[in-house]
């Protein structure tokens, strides 16, 4: 049933499937660029009914392998003709719709299960994550004026355009929710002198941000603290969150935008970073929330909207980042091929095809599949800012 499926699907280049008792199929037209070989007749049977997870799981386990060309070029082909899949797969079609109807049970993130999920990728060994993220330690899109520039400028870029929109001054407060291992709170400090607070799920991310503040004699300016954003009491003349509301769940998007408007001042100015959907809402694919974000989600801008507008929130700009984080997990993924060895004697071989397919799948998100970056700016009052949008790029 599964290479019936794929018969109805226009893939872009042709490609070889080589099944378990080693029958050739083949798909597309023009030269053979993929020869994919399956090891077992399960597997055969699991991409037909849910490849979603299962492609990503054969992949770690060797029972999907590519003999001839890349899993790259693999990822990039079946992404972009994924919604054929779907459509001409009535079973997987029903699982999907099904999926996206109970989304909401998938981010079960109270107080308690919020910290479990944040640890189980978070804190890894940090070590992962220094063999493939820029010096600063940025784990969010990057800023890219072309596609040139390098991972560590491209993400200097993007830390002085948040503090740009924010348009901080000396003597604010500010709150970093998800604030990693520090580097935006930090960079908040250097360049305003005002006072940050930045506030994370991971112990390891909370200690490395603790000493990182020290190591800078910034300990006067800049503090951090193992914190749910929901337990945060002070007002704040500004806040910022990168890359974190990504693991809010959707059931919880009115608590947080309400939340967050609570604790602005008067005069505050709140700048949300999240990865978005272009398209309508649906769940987070199976093997994300399975193996890399337990209780993430992705949400679309009506998502956003919905609860802002239900709350009398001043949204006053939103930029959508397009292809930046795809041309910043490009830098990513060149880094942890350089460093596979490491990565496998750190972990194993299965952990390192699965932290490969994230990074794959997550790229190919973002050219093929409709993801993009949000950068939504919220004002507690609509005079906050100035008239145009020429202040973001002194």
């Amino acid at each position: 049933m599964f290479f019936f499926i794929l018969k109805k699907v226009k893939f872009k280049s042709r490609i070889i499937f080589v099944d378990y008792k080693d029958n050739i199929f083949k798909f597309g037209k023009g030269k053979a660029s993929l020869r994919i070989k399956l090891t077992n007749k399960s597997i055969e049977r699991k991409l037909f009914l849910n490849p979603g997870l299962h492609f990503g799981e054969g992949y770690m386990n060797g029972e999907i392998i590519v003999e001839e060309g890349t899993i790259e070029q693999l990822i990039d082909e079946i992404t972009s003709v994924y919604d054929e899949f779907v459509h001409n797969n009535f079973f997987y079609r029903f699982y999907e719709n099904l999926s996206s109807n109970v989304k909401v049970f998938h981010q079960l993130n109270e107080l308690v299960s919020a910290k479990r999920n944040v640890r189980h990728h978070y804190d890894l060994k940090e070590d992962l994550y220094k063999l493939f993220l820029d010096k600063d330690m940025q784990y969010s899109c990057a800023y890219f004026h072309n596609e040139n520039i390098s991972l560590e400028q491209a993400q200097i870029d993007k830390k002085n355009h948040i503090i740009n929109k924010l348009q901080i001054t000396s003597d604010m407060d500010v709150l970093d929710i998800g604030c990693g291992w520090g580097g935006m709170s930090i960079e908040i400090a250097k360049q305003t002198g005002a006072s940050v607070k930045g506030i994370t799920l991971s112990e390891n991310q909370y200690a490395t941000a603790s000493k990182r503040v020290q190591e800078e004699g910034l300990s006067e300016k800049v503090s951090f603290q193992i914190q749910d954003y929901r337990k945060e009491t002070k007002k704040y003349d500004r806040i910022v969150s990168v890359g974190m509301f990504e693991h809010v769940g959707i059931k919880y998007f009115r608590t947080f935008f309400k939340k967050t408007h609570d604790l602005l001042k008067g005069n505050g100015v709140f700048l949300l970073h999240t990865i978005g959907q272009r398209g309508i809402p649906t769940a987070t694919s199976h093997w994300i929330r399975k193996y890399i974000f337990p209780g993430g989600y992705i949400p679309s801008l009506s998502d956003i909207i919905n609860e802002t507008q239900k709350l009398d929130i001043n949204i006053t700009d939103i930029e959508i980042l397009r292809l930046h984080y795809a041309h910043t997990i490009t830098h990513w993924y060149k880094n942890i091929l350089n460093n596979k060895e490491q990565i496998i004697k750190m972990f194993d071989i299965r952990f390192y095809r699965m932290w490969e397919f994230y990074l794959l799948a997550s790229k190919y998100s973002f050219v093929n599949m409709g993801n993009v970056v949000f950068q939504i700016q919220i004002a507690k009052n609509i005079n906050n800012l100035p008239l145009t949008r020429n202040y973001m790029y002194n």
